[in-house]
């Protein structure tokens, strides 16, 4: 059986090949590869990955990787951004 820790490393280290990684694209190959149990539709009827998974990908990173809400993506902590939350522009 696939763990959260498992996805979250797989996503990890997309990340860590592509520098970013795109929800959408991270959902759908999280479904193709570990199954549908762990990605659900959102309200925008998107592929979106389980809190469980988002939560340890979050502890994989620590502060170093933040969410950028207007691009639907995690990438690297920008000098500019702001050092008290991990979700941006």
């Amino acid at each position: 059986m696939t763990s959260t820790e498992e996805i979250a490393q797989w996503m990890l280290g997309e990340f860590n090949k592509h520098g970013r990684l795109i929800q959408n694209t991270a959902a759908r190959r999280i479904r193709a590869l570990f199954g549908e149990a762990y990605v659900y539709r959102n309200k925008n009827h998107n592929w979106a990955i389980q809190k469980p998974i988002l939560d340890e990908f979050r502890r994989l990173t620590g502060n170093d990787v933040v969410w950028s809400r207007s691009n639907q993506l995690w990438r690297l902590r920008r000098p500019t951004d702001p050092s008290s939350t991990r979700m941006v522009r």
